[in-house]
Protein backbone atom coordinates (compact mmCIF):
# COMPACT_ATOMS: atom_id res chain seq x y z
CA UNK A 1 0.00 0.00 0.00
CA UNK A 2 1.06 3.36 -0.81
CA UNK A 3 0.54 6.97 1.38
CA UNK A 4 0.72 9.70 -0.20
CA UNK A 5 3.16 9.18 -3.10
CA UNK A 6 5.93 7.07 -0.47
CA UNK A 7 7.09 3.77 -1.94
CA UNK A 8 5.21 0.90 0.41
CA UNK A 9 7.51 1.09 3.58
CA UNK A 10 8.50 -2.68 3.75
CA UNK A 11 10.19 -2.34 0.61
CA UNK A 12 11.88 0.53 1.69
CA UNK A 13 13.21 -0.78 4.92
CA UNK A 14 14.85 -4.14 3.13
CA UNK A 15 16.38 -1.67 0.28
CA UNK A 16 20.55 -1.94 0.94
CA UNK A 17 22.30 -0.37 -2.48
CA UNK A 18 25.24 -1.85 -4.29
CA UNK A 19 25.71 1.23 -6.44
CA UNK A 20 26.52 5.09 -5.15
CA UNK A 21 23.92 6.56 -7.57
CA UNK A 22 20.73 5.81 -9.80
CA UNK A 23 20.94 7.60 -12.79
CA UNK A 24 17.19 7.90 -14.57
CA UNK A 25 17.28 8.17 -18.29
CA UNK A 26 14.79 8.53 -21.13
CA UNK A 27 11.93 10.07 -22.96
CA UNK A 28 9.95 13.34 -21.44
CA UNK A 29 7.30 12.24 -20.46
CA UNK A 30 8.98 8.94 -18.87
CA UNK A 31 8.49 10.05 -15.43
CA UNK A 32 12.14 10.48 -14.51
CA UNK A 33 11.05 13.10 -12.35
CA UNK A 34 8.13 11.59 -10.32
CA UNK A 35 9.67 8.14 -9.67
CA UNK A 36 12.94 9.57 -8.71
CA UNK A 37 11.84 11.19 -5.70
CA UNK A 38 10.10 8.23 -4.03
CA UNK A 39 13.28 5.83 -4.84
CA UNK A 40 15.90 8.60 -3.53
CA UNK A 41 13.08 8.51 -0.71
CA UNK A 42 13.27 5.12 0.26
CA UNK A 43 16.92 4.98 -0.05
CA UNK A 44 17.38 7.77 1.67
CA UNK A 45 19.18 9.25 -0.83
CA UNK A 46 19.04 12.90 -2.18
CA UNK A 47 17.19 13.04 -5.80
CA UNK A 48 18.18 16.03 -8.48
CA UNK A 49 16.39 16.88 -11.44
CA UNK A 50 19.40 18.04 -14.23
CA UNK A 51 16.90 20.07 -15.43
CA UNK A 52 15.67 21.73 -12.37
CA UNK A 53 19.51 21.81 -11.53
CA UNK A 54 20.38 23.90 -14.81
CA UNK A 55 17.69 26.20 -14.36
CA UNK A 56 19.06 26.88 -10.83
CA UNK A 57 22.32 27.74 -11.83
CA UNK A 58 21.40 30.07 -14.99
CA UNK A 59 18.57 31.51 -13.68
CA UNK A 60 16.51 30.46 -16.96
CA UNK A 61 14.05 27.39 -17.34
CA UNK A 62 15.77 25.00 -20.00
CA UNK A 63 12.94 25.89 -22.44
CA UNK A 64 13.83 29.66 -22.53
CA UNK A 65 17.56 28.65 -22.66
CA UNK A 66 16.84 26.49 -25.73
CA UNK A 67 14.60 29.28 -27.02
CA UNK A 68 16.97 32.20 -26.83
CA UNK A 69 20.56 30.66 -26.45
CA UNK A 70 20.21 27.81 -28.85
CA UNK A 71 20.08 23.78 -28.01
CA UNK A 72 23.90 23.89 -28.70
CA UNK A 73 24.23 25.86 -25.46
CA UNK A 74 21.73 24.18 -23.34
CA UNK A 75 24.01 20.96 -24.00
CA UNK A 76 26.77 22.66 -23.14
CA UNK A 77 25.25 23.29 -19.67
CA UNK A 78 24.07 20.37 -19.19
CA UNK A 79 26.88 18.21 -19.82
CA UNK A 80 28.53 20.43 -17.16
CA UNK A 81 26.42 20.23 -14.93
CA UNK A 82 26.20 16.47 -15.20
CA UNK A 83 29.44 16.03 -14.85
CA UNK A 84 29.92 17.51 -11.55
CA UNK A 85 26.19 15.63 -10.30
CA UNK A 86 28.04 12.13 -11.38
CA UNK A 87 31.04 12.72 -8.51
CA UNK A 88 28.33 12.47 -5.96
CA UNK A 89 27.24 9.40 -4.18
CA UNK A 90 23.85 8.55 -2.48
CA UNK A 91 21.76 10.41 -5.52
CA UNK A 92 18.82 9.53 -7.55
CA UNK A 93 19.68 11.93 -10.92
CA UNK A 94 16.99 12.33 -13.43
CA UNK A 95 18.86 13.12 -16.68
CA UNK A 96 16.70 15.24 -19.29
CA UNK A 97 15.32 13.63 -22.30
CA UNK A 98 18.43 14.18 -24.79
CA UNK A 99 21.02 14.04 -21.77
CA UNK A 100 21.82 10.06 -22.99
CA UNK A 101 21.75 10.72 -26.61
CA UNK A 102 24.82 13.04 -26.08
CA UNK A 103 27.98 11.56 -27.36
CA UNK A 104 30.05 9.67 -24.58
CA UNK A 105 27.47 10.58 -21.68
CA UNK A 106 26.25 7.12 -21.49
CA UNK A 107 29.76 5.54 -21.75
CA UNK A 108 30.49 7.82 -18.68
CA UNK A 109 28.42 6.26 -16.25
CA UNK A 110 30.83 4.00 -14.32
CA UNK A 111 30.43 0.65 -12.47
CA UNK A 112 29.35 2.58 -9.63
CA UNK A 113 25.83 3.99 -11.55
CA UNK A 114 22.81 1.95 -12.25
CA UNK A 115 21.37 3.36 -15.22
CA UNK A 116 17.64 2.61 -15.74
CA UNK A 117 15.85 3.53 -19.11
CA UNK A 118 12.55 4.27 -17.95
CA UNK A 119 10.87 3.36 -21.29
CA UNK A 120 7.75 5.10 -22.72
CA UNK A 121 5.81 5.87 -26.00
CA UNK A 122 4.79 8.71 -27.70
CA UNK A 123 1.54 8.88 -27.32
CA UNK A 124 1.76 8.42 -23.56
CA UNK A 125 4.95 10.76 -22.70
CA UNK A 126 2.51 13.61 -24.64
CA UNK A 127 -0.46 12.31 -22.78
CA UNK A 128 1.71 12.92 -19.91
CA UNK A 129 3.19 15.87 -20.46
CA UNK A 130 0.07 17.92 -22.31
CA UNK A 131 -0.30 20.36 -19.30
CA UNK A 132 3.59 21.28 -20.14
CA UNK A 133 3.80 20.66 -23.94
CA UNK A 134 3.74 24.52 -24.79
CA UNK A 135 7.55 24.36 -22.64
CA UNK A 136 8.96 21.92 -24.90
CA UNK A 137 10.37 23.60 -27.63
CA UNK A 138 11.48 20.28 -29.11
CA UNK A 139 8.10 19.51 -29.47
CA UNK A 140 6.80 22.72 -31.23
CA UNK A 141 5.06 22.39 -34.29
CA UNK A 142 2.22 21.45 -36.11
CA UNK A 143 2.34 17.78 -35.01
CA UNK A 144 4.26 17.28 -31.70
CA UNK A 145 3.31 13.50 -32.36
CA UNK A 146 5.74 13.27 -34.87
CA UNK A 147 7.83 15.05 -33.29
CA UNK A 148 8.11 13.12 -30.38
CA UNK A 149 8.15 9.68 -32.28
CA UNK A 150 11.11 10.95 -34.40
CA UNK A 151 13.21 11.93 -31.67
CA UNK A 152 12.16 8.93 -29.60
CA UNK A 153 13.47 7.07 -32.74
CA UNK A 154 17.10 8.84 -32.66
CA UNK A 155 17.22 8.30 -28.62
CA UNK A 156 16.41 4.87 -28.53
CA UNK A 157 20.08 2.81 -29.11
CA UNK A 158 21.46 5.72 -26.46
CA UNK A 159 18.40 4.96 -24.09
CA UNK A 160 19.37 0.68 -24.88
CA UNK A 161 22.79 1.45 -23.28
CA UNK A 162 21.20 1.77 -19.84
CA UNK A 163 21.70 -1.24 -17.13
CA UNK A 164 18.05 -2.16 -17.00
CA UNK A 165 15.29 -1.04 -18.91
CA UNK A 166 11.53 0.09 -17.35
CA UNK A 167 8.16 -0.15 -19.36
CA UNK A 168 5.99 3.12 -17.40
CA UNK A 169 3.00 3.00 -19.86
CA UNK A 170 0.47 2.16 -18.11
CA UNK A 171 1.70 1.85 -14.51
CA UNK A 172 2.05 3.95 -11.44
CA UNK A 173 4.82 5.76 -10.01
CA UNK A 174 4.81 3.50 -7.08
CA UNK A 175 4.97 0.33 -9.45
CA UNK A 176 7.95 1.86 -11.57
CA UNK A 177 9.91 3.08 -8.08
CA UNK A 178 9.32 -0.56 -6.45
CA UNK A 179 10.70 -2.19 -9.44
CA UNK A 180 13.94 0.08 -9.72
CA UNK A 181 14.31 -0.98 -5.82
CA UNK A 182 13.84 -4.05 -5.78
CA UNK A 183 16.77 -5.27 -8.92
CA UNK A 184 19.63 -7.06 -7.77
CA UNK A 185 22.15 -3.79 -7.72
CA UNK A 186 19.87 -1.93 -5.68
CA UNK A 187 18.45 -4.51 -3.57
CA UNK A 188 21.34 -7.29 -2.63
CA UNK A 189 20.02 -10.27 -1.39
CA UNK A 190 19.99 -11.05 1.98
CA UNK A 191 23.36 -12.60 3.92
CA UNK A 192 21.47 -16.00 4.75
CA UNK A 193 20.42 -16.31 1.16
CA UNK A 194 23.28 -15.76 -0.65
CA UNK A 195 24.83 -18.61 1.73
Amino acid sequence: MTVAGEVVPEVASMVRTGVARLVLVGFMGAGKSTVGPLVARALGWDFVDLDDEIAGRDGRHPAEIIRRDGIERFRELESKAARELLRREGLVLAMGGGWAAQPGHMASLGRDSLSVWLKVTPAAALARIRGSAASRPLLAGPDPHAAAATLLRRRTTHYRRSTITIETDGRSPDEVAREILQHPSVKEPDREESE
